[in-house]
């Protein structure tokens, strides 16, 4: 029995799977990452929960896949940012080659949008699909792109940063060095920066009941709260945001002419917003009408553990290629 490893590396949490060939799940498993070590004592930590988990199973491991939270040069198995962890201790990183150095498997990276992508297309959401966008949406916006059924990559590796495409000219700093980006306007910590603002102009608001005006205690899933009972200051919030996603789908799609959207990340579990996301791409069949086939709206079906799925899957695809 072949089993391969999916590796998903997070700030808090390193996620892994351990799947057959076939894609049945034979393990699931987490530990904390405790990026405040540094990326030596991660990586060691890394490498010592594969091999538990293969001693777990006493199956041979074919490959491992890791995802990566942020930009890598893929080829080389190289680092070359992470945002959320401590920038000097991880740039230019080896981090295949190191993993590998200290297991002894063979080591793919991806990065972890792209990596939740191919998850949803091998084992989820965009199984019937050829062509289609994944918006993760979270802490920050990720994105990946399949086309023609392939992972589209483009020519560096880093293509399908959908999260960073402008949707505000001339907007707020984004962490990535521009301005107006839909991560900006979009993700969980900009719903809850325009909570607070609303709060602090005075509006009155279930938000700050909900959080006995405790601003520190606001999240997304407590402006989501605050929506589904009508409150219209919550509402608003979603609507922007609704329109922010679909300004960047209506581009996407105008280029692409996918078939679907799937969209995943703790926000996307929000009903309401699905539907407003839904209403407002169908105004906008303009280019693409109905009778040549609308693209779809779908709620991505593997969760937390996409990326990890996703990895497994890499992994699966460069050993068939040879690569």
């Amino acid at each position: 029995m072949e089993v391969f490893i999916g590796i998903d590396l997070g700030g808090t949490y390193i996620k892994a799977i351990a799947l057959q060939k076939d894609g049945s799940l034979l393990l699931e498993k987490q530990i904390p990452t405790l990026p405040e070590r540094g990326s030596g004592d991660v990586i060691k930590r890394m490498a010592s929960f594969v091999k538990e988990i293969q001693e777990t199973l006493n199956q041979p491991i074919k490959g491992v896949g890791v995802t990566v939270p942020g930009v890598l040069r893929r080829e080389e198995g190289i680092v070359v940012m992470m945002p959320n962890f401590p920038p000097d201790q991880w740039r230019g990183v080896h981090l295949r080659d190191q993993l590998h150095q200290l297991t002894g498997w063979s080591v793919e990276l991806l990065n972890d949008a792209r990596a939740a992508a191919y998850g949803e297309k091998v084992f989820g959401a965009g199984r019937n699909f050829s062509h289609f966008i994944c918006l993760t949406i979270g802490t920050g916006i990720g994105g990946g792109i399949v086309a023609d059924g392939r992972l589209l990559m483009g020519s560096r590796g880093v293509g399908g940063e959908i999260g960073h495409q402008v949707v505000v000219p001339n907007g707020e700093l984004c962490g990535c060095g521009n301005k107006g980006c839909l991560e900006t306007v979009a993700s969980g910590p900009a719903i809850v920066t325009s909570a607070i603002r609303f709060i602090k102009q005075g509006l009155h608001t279930k938000i700050r009941e909900l959080v006995e005006s405790d601003l520190n205690l606001i999240t997304p899933e407590i402006v989501a709260q605050a929506a589904g009972m009508g409150d219209q200051a919550a509402i608003h919030i979603l609507e922007n945001v609704a329109g922010h996603i679909c300004t960047a789908l209506n581009n996407m799609k105008a280029v692409l002419n996918p078939e679907a959207v799937i969209l995943g990340g703790g926000i996307a579990n929000n009903d309401l917003l699905l539907r407003m996301i839904e209403e407002r791409l169908e105004e906008k069949e303009i280019l693409f009408p109905h009778y040549l086939g609308s693209m779809q709206v779908k709620r991505a079906e593997l969760t937390h553990m996409a990326g990890a799925y996703g990895a497994a899957a890499w992994v699966m695809h460069t050993s068939r290629e040879g690569k």
